[in-house]
């Protein structure tokens, strides 16, 4: 009997041993620097497709991955368009075609095994009768999605941050990436929405304890959303018609400020929400922000810099809604030896596939900006080669 008592006894602290191991592994930090101290952020703006994303688009995102290969994947709103029938009574089916819209390109995030997050943006729940909780349940199905809620009873859904570890030590914090939710229309005012009160709050506490987790130093951080702060029109002026990197508005030409402008171009009127948000000033006040990187604006892809912090805009990834020859997506790289500053590009659709006709008839296939009689003379080019490639490819 002692024996046997002796055996469970040994069986179960061996069962406890292995749960342990499993329990500490599991805890151990999602993402670190690399060996060489570099961390790589795909940040792909304004998707905004349907239940089924065009080939393009599909195409271009499996090129994206594999050559520019990220550690970290962030969606930054309007990651699709809220497919919905348009009536208050097919929540089935209005769940169904989001589900399907998602999957589309969360599948393929899951296939190359890179880590998402995501923040929702003013499309991703438009006219479709679904909530954002609803939506962000089902990214949670997906291995490769790390996203979440931080705190259910703040406004809006999907506000959170995502650490980044050191290289040399695993569990010594690094580097912190924002997360928020921008919210969608100012209901009472008419206009996009903001970050609101809560949600800033949260930021100031979190920030706060992070500090206090690293030796009383602030950590360096940046912030990903899809509406851009509204503070981004304290550093706009008038100038003359003509000016190099301005635009027209109203029948007067605008350009940012020369002492806060870096690189990039100003193509579109900035859209942000219409009431004033703390968050730009807060962030300010904790000066651990590096960067914000918005999308919203798919013609824009500038960075600009204002009390410290850069404000960046991505251009719209996407072929299915308004946009310009500039639609890609932003590349964003971290040095772990150097983290007050950050190295980053536009990767445009041309720059992988502009040498081919083929391609770029394609392209005109599908992109929203061309007129239906270029989808047609390009279908026309594109679609007997595209045969005769199957063909050869299935023959040969």
């Amino acid at each position: 009997m002692k024996k046997v008592l002796s055996i469970l006894v040994a069986a179960v602290m061996l069962f406890a041993t292995f749960a342990v191991g499993i329990s500490a592994e599991k805890s151990s930090p999602a993402l670190r620097f690399n060996e060489d101290g570099k961390f790589r952020i795909l940040q792909i703006a304004d998707l905004q497709d349907n239940a089924v994303l065009n080939p393009v688009a599909k195409d271009f995102l499996k090129a994206a991955i594999e050559n520019e290969k990220p550690d970290l994947i962030v969606l930054t709103g309007d990651n699709f368009a809220g497919p919905s029938t348009g009536t208050n009574i097919c929540h089935t089916i209005d769940k169904s075609l989001a589900k399907k819209a998602i999957n589309e390109y969360m599948s393929i995030f899951e296939k190359y095994g890179i880590p998402v997050t995501m923040v929702p943006g003013n499309h991703d729940d438009d006219n479709i009768k679904l909530t954002k909780e609803e939506e962000l349940a089902m990214y949670e199905k997906y291995d490769c999605f790390i996203g979440y809620d931080a705190d259910p009873e703040m406004y809006g859904c999907g506000t959170h941050n995502i650490p980044i570890y050191s290289s040399k030590n695993a569990y010594k914090l690094a580097y912190n990436l924002w997360m928020f939710d921008s919210n969608s229309y100012d209901e009472a005012l008419g206009g996009y929405d903001y970050v609101h009160d809560d949600q800033v709050e949260w930021y100031v506490n979190k920030s706060n304890e992070l500090k206090a987790a690293n030796d009383g130093k602030v950590v360096p951080s940046m912030v990903f959303q899809h509406i851009i702060v509204k503070e981004i029109y304290d550093i706009i002026e008038e100038c003359p018609a003509g000016t190099p990197n301005s635009m027209e508005r109203d029948g007067k030409t605008y350009k940012f400020k020369d002492e806060n402008y870096k690189t990039g171009y100003f193509k579109e009127w900035p859209c942000p929400g219409t009431r004033p948000s703390k968050q730009f000033g807060a962030m300010v006040d904790r000066g651990d922000v590096v960067a914000m990187f918005f999308g919203h604006d798919h013609n824009n892809s500038f960075e600009v810099n204002y009390k410290g912090i850069d404000l960046v805009a991505t251009p719209g990834f996407t072929l299915s809604s308004y946009g310009n020859e500039d639609k890609g997506f932003r590349v964003i790289d971290l040095d772990e030896n150097d983290t007050s500053t950050y190295e980053t590009h536009i990767v445009q659709w041309q720059d992988y596939y502009g040498s081919s006709k083929m391609a770029m008839n394609h392209y005109n296939m599908y992109a929203q900006e061309n007129s239906g009689w270029v989808k047609f003379t390009s279908a026309l080019k594109y679609i007997p080669f595209a045969l005769i490639k199957v063909l050869f490819g299935y023959i040969f």
